[in-house]
């Protein structure tokens, strides 16, 4: 009997923490065992309606209960999950949709008009589920609760059976469909637990989007396996954020970089902000020391925790340890458990230590490839490795800190510039709480480096200019510098250099090399 399907676990923490809180959203409350009950109730009705082993289905909504509820309840029958970014016109969901071969699609009434319109132009036969009432769509409560009381078997599933279908972001291409398997799903659970020493007592705030791995694998489903409990937010509201901090004691989040610096001007205007020193874990990415300090200011008692992760790896690769929190400031940690972590030249040999290369790697948490495109699958995932597309180093100690991105490389004059060694310059200045670098179109040097930063508001910009020249040679220095509120970033909070490429023209720089 093969006992990978993922949502096994929820037998074991009904019968095994069944009164205590598993779900907490907008003043409703599940535990363990009222969890159990609604999964297997919509699995039942879900079976009544012919869908099964294989089935595929669609959802394009914000963080809600039925959400997770409808993911582990098609887990639970064997299909297969595909959810898809809310923030997508029709236009684009037809494509995600039609690739997909999905037989239904779920939705909230905030995108039902976008994504019904997407599914009257894929196939009228698709079935539309409302995750929340939506007059002409099936209602997830009704099935919910029209079945109250029945259950279904666990499908039997191996570790290389496929739970859900997660499009890439495409910070830097077309979305591909990466193929997560129950396998990926549960390595990355045992990660989580042992990386976080996840308990029973553990409670998540969750505001990341679930149709990213952020959501649902950081650590997401693994708070679930150690018996703790998941506070899902609709969206991330900083306020709500601190307000909620306060009134659930919740132990541990995931924050990017923008969404740290809003928090501090959140709390910083509100002096009734919640205490905070419940939460003994952080999880972040991208954060300069500035912002650093600020998350120490926030969350006094919390490890501080910088990671790396790609969807294809069901999230987190690296992750630092308390230990080196401060010494190590600007590595994204060490590999996690159960995953080879390397830095390989362009003929995929391992590089000396402090050289630099791409960063590639494998283990149970990798995703098997993407779908239905064996070019890309055999490209990214040769010779058994994951190839991450980033460039990266370790240190004598076996620490990672990545340098940049392949496509991030600023060509100019023939050079190659590493964007992120202009980041970590810049970022040493005090005034500065996060900066993104991108390359802009030169008639002449082809391309030159640009800066965007996010700083405090008593900055000169003349003098992060002069600072810039005290650590950059010439041609590395920003050419152009653009103050910027916040960043546009995806929803694991990197952020999103194409979109600063096109932004920039219609900008007016703060600063301009003379």
């Amino acid at each position: 009997m093969s006992t990978a399907n993922l949502s096994r676990m929820l037998l074991s923490n009904a019968r095994r923490f069944g009164d205590a809180e598993a779900l907490v959203f907008e003043g409703r409350r599940w535990t363990h065992r009222d969890l159990d009950r609604d999964v297997n109730a919509l699995a039942s009705s879900l079976q009544a309606r012919g869908f099964g082993p294989g089935s595929r289905i669609a959802v394009v909504a914000n963080n809600v209960p039925e959400y997770l509820i409808l993911a582990l309840a098609l887990a639970k029958l064997g299909g297969v999950l595909v959810p898809l970014n809310f923030r997508l016109t029709s236009g684009e969901l037809v494509q995600l949709i039609g690739r997909a071969d999905v037989q239904a699609v779920a939705t909230v009434p905030e995108f039902a008009e976008t994504t019904g319109t997407a599914v009257d132009l894929v196939s009228p036969a698709l079935v539309r589920l409302a995750l929340e009432p939506i007059d002409g769509w099936v209602s997830v409560p009704e099935l919910i609760e029209g079945a109250q009381g029945q259950r279904v078997p666990d499908a039997e599933l191996g570790p290389d059976d496929l739970q859900r279908i997660v499009y890439t972001s495409g910070t830097t291409s077309l979305p591909k469909g990466v193929k997560l398997t129950h396998g990926n799903v549960n390595a990355n659970i045992h990660v989580h637990v042992v990386e976080l020493g996840l308990s029973p007592q553990e409670r998540l705030l969750n505001f990341a989007p679930l149709y990213h791995v952020g959501g649902t694998d950081i650590p997401g489903y693994a708070v679930w396996h150690a018996g703790g409990c998941m506070v899902l937010q609709r969206r991330y509201d900083p306020a709500a954020v601190l307000r909620v901090i306060g009134e659930e004691r919740v132990t541990g989040m995931v924050l990017g970089a923008t969404m740290l610096d809003m928090l501090r001007r959140t709390a910083e205007a509100d002096e009734a902000a919640s205490e905070l020193t419940s939460v003994r874990w952080v999880i972040y990415s991208q954060v300069t020391r500035p912002l650093h300090l600020v998350a120490r200011g926030l969350f006094p008692s919390a490890r501080l925790i910088e990671g790396y992760g790609l969807t294809e790896t069901c999230s987190a690769l690296t992750y630092m340890d308390a230990a080196h929190i401060e010494s190590k400031q600007g590595s994204v940690g060490t590999p996690v458990p159960w995953v080879d972590v390397r830095v390989v030249d362009e003929d995929d040999n391992e590089v000396p230590v402090g050289t630099d290369g791409e960063v590639v790697a494998r283990g149970p948490k990798v995703s098997p490839g993407y779908l239905d495109d064996d070019a890309a699958t055999a490209t990214a995932f040769r010779g058994g490795w994951f190839h991450t597309g980033d460039i990266g180093r370790f240190d004598s100690d076996g620490h990672l800190f990545i340098r940049d991105r392949l496509k991030d490389m600023i060509r100019s004059g023939g050079e190659n510039i590493a964007s992120a060694e202009i980041e970590a310059a810049l970022a040493e200045h005090p005034e500065v709480l996060a900066v993104s670098v991108v390359g802009a179109p030169h008639p002449v040097w082809v391309e030159v480096p640009v800066a965007f930063v996010m700083a405090r508001p008593g900055l000169k910009v003349e003098d992060l200019a002069s600072h810039a020249r005290t650590r950059l040679g010439g041609y590395k220095q920003p050419k152009e510098i653009y103050l910027v509120d916040e960043f546009p970033t995806n929803p694991s909070g990197k952020v999103l250099k194409r979109t600063l490429r096109a932004m920039q023209p219609g900008l007016t720089p703060a600063w301009t090399h003379g």
